[in-house]
């Protein structure tokens, strides 16, 4: 069984873990609940313990449970998984976009002779829907994931016709119908498969 000063230094710990994560100063919390900062300094030390009520006010305040305050275990708030996922995203295409910039540039200077150098902006785009397949699938997102298998399918080929001239590419195009086919029956199967208890928690913290 926990005693008293162990839990009191869990909750200290919490405190600290729960008011960084959300960009505040002791301050600036001490604010918003109208107490003082010396409050939340021994708050946060371990030095005292705040009433149901407080705990309550801070565990709404940063979008958490009142468990999650006096537990072992640290929760990523919802609003915070969001911008994760965004932030992830948004590097990710950075990183795509500045490469395809970067060759562009290299063969402008390097290979003034190749008239094709635009063609690395066209490759970056199933890159990117790549790196977003990727993303959603691990996210769990089935309607994202989709549409960038869709996005995906048709622009390789589109890449592959705009560099090589050669007449007969254009059937590429007729190979990704299948599996635009086989996407869409897969889409729609998924969506109507019950969801186990788990997979409705997942979503609905997503």
């Amino acid at each position: 069984m926990m005693k008293e000063n162990e839990f009191r230094q869990l909750v200290a710990v919490n405190l600290v873990y729960y008011r960084r994560l959300n960009n505040l100063t002791q301050i600036e919390l001490a604010e918003k609940l109208n107490y003082s900062d010396k409050s939340i300094s021994k708050w946060e030390r371990g030095e005292s313990l705040p009433d149901l009520y407080i705990l309550q006010e801070i565990a709404a305040l940063y979008g958490i449970t009142l468990n999650d305050l006096v537990s072992a275990e640290k929760t990523v708030p919802r609003s915070h998984r969001g911008h994760s996922k965004l932030l992830a995203a948004l590097i990710s295409f950075g990183a795509v976009w500045f490469v395809a910039t970067v060759a562009f540039v290299a063969l402008g200077i390097f290979l003034p002779e190749l008239k094709r150098s635009w063609l690395a902006f066209v490759y970056a785009v199933p890159a990117s829907t790549a790196v977003l397949i990727v993303l959603s699938n691990l996210w769990g997102k089935r309607l994202l994931l989709f549409l960038t298998l869709s996005v995906f399918y048709w622009t390789v080929p589109l890449a592959i016709v705009l560099s090589i001239d050669y007449g007969k590419l254009w059937l590429l195009f007729i190979g990704v119908i299948p599996l635009q086919i086989l996407t869409i029956i897969w889409f729609l199967l998924k969506r109507k498969r019950p969801e186990t208890g788990q997979e409705e928690k997942e979503r609905a913290e997503a």
